[in-house]
């Protein structure tokens, strides 16, 4: 019995490993020095690799969402006690694609977290992402369509006539 529970729980994670068609990109950029801004970055990008519509990217090659991370210890300078419980945290969502010229701002928030509530506000910032995923469906759409429509290099000549003009 006990060896049906743990099949059935590492199951799912190697099941699907392979299934990246359809997922969505997700270059995180974290910025934090403090512990709780730290730990919250880590959570997410955790969720992140973990949810079904996207996959962790370490870059911003090919297209995807940006979300972009900035924190400070709140209470460091003003009550040295408190350090480590809260973090103010700034985060900038954007869209990138290597047909655009850089990553397009798409939204922003600055948030403050305790350090019992990382779990939950990086859940809430998962939902915020999915809200700008949803809105821009159509260019994901499109960015997925031109890949897959896009020939693959070839270092064969090709026999079709050139467009470009002869010296």
């Amino acid at each position: 019995m006990a060896f049906a529970g743990l099949s059935a729980a590492v199951w799912p994670a190697y099941c699907c490993a392979d299934d990246t068609a359809g997922k969505i990109n997700i270059n995180v950029a974290c910025h934090c020095a403090d512990t709780v801004g730290q730990d919250f970055c880590t959570v997410f990008k955790t969720q992140v690799d973990k949810s079904v519509g996207y996959r962790l990217a370490d870059n911003t090659s090919g297209y995807g969402m940006g979300v972009h991370f900035a924190c400070v210890d709140m209470w460091n300078g003003i009550d040295d006690k408190l350090n480590g419980r809260m973090s103010a945290v700034s985060v900038t969502f954007t869209i990138y694609s290597d047909k655009l010229p850089g990553e397009v701002f798409e939204d922003s928030s600055v948030f403050r977290v305790g350090k019992d509530k990382v779990a939950e506000m990086s859940q809430q910032i998962v939902v915020a992402l999915g809200q700008l995923v949803s809105a821009n469906s159509n260019f994901f759409e499109s960015m997925r369509a031109g890949a897959q429509a896009e020939p693959a290099p070839s270092s064969e000549p090709s026999s079709e006539p050139s467009s470009a003009p002869s010296p």
